[in-house]
């Protein structure tokens, strides 16, 4: 994702420039989301970490979130996302979070803790197995600039187009959430 230099530019959005781009393989679409912040940029970054408030940060409550493991700064996540689109299974996902550096935090879908699936998991259900994203603070001068970047392939045969639109929907929705979030409040 940092490797990609063509970046097609899609809209402005509240102060948001929203990016998708291509990958060479597996034919998954990127998604980049970029504003300038005033905010504290510790603040964010603590909201992007403090998995244990994902319930409440996130708006969308179709998204459920869980702490599955916290060892040495990376964390073991479980996360469902409930009718996400109509007709088809729940996604469910485990992935691992960590701070690559004080101004970067990765995230990747992973298979390694799918052991602690049999006791979240039903026939509504749907394991996703292809993902990842990054959230960084780029100092630029006397300003910062959030930029969130991932992919994640739903695995639903529907139009790449309105499947692509979703993803975006919910990216845009999970930055806001987490750049506007302040303890106890929204």
């Amino acid at each position: 994702m940092y490797s990609i230099i063509d970046w097609e530019h899609l809209q402005i959005s509240d102060d948001k420039n929203i990016y998708e781009a291509e990958s060479d393989i597996n034919n998954y679409k990127f998604i980049k989301i970029e504003k300038d912040i005033l905010k504290d940029e510790e603040v964010i970054l603590n909201n992007i970490q403090s998995i244990e408030n994902w319930n409440e940060i996130i708006s969308n409550k179709n998204i459920e979130t869980k702490l599955l493991s916290n060892n040495n700064d990376t964390l073991v996540v479980l996360q469902t996302i409930s009718n996400a689109i109509p007709f088809t299974k729940n996604r469910i996902y485990i992935f691992k979070l960590f701070k690559v550096n004080p101004n970067r935090i990765d995230w990747y879908l992973t298979a390694d803790y799918n052991n602690f699936l049999e006791d979240y998991m039903d026939n509504n259900d749907y394991l996703l197995s292809s993902g990842a994203g990054s959230w960084q603070i780029k100092k630029m001068g006397n300003k910062n600039k959030l930029i969130y970047r991932l992919y994640l392939d739903d695995e639903v045969n529907l139009s790449s187009m309105i499947i692509q639109k979703l993803r975006i929907n919910y990216a845009v929705n999970i930055f806001n959430d987490m750049l506007t979030y302040q303890t106890g409040e929204k």
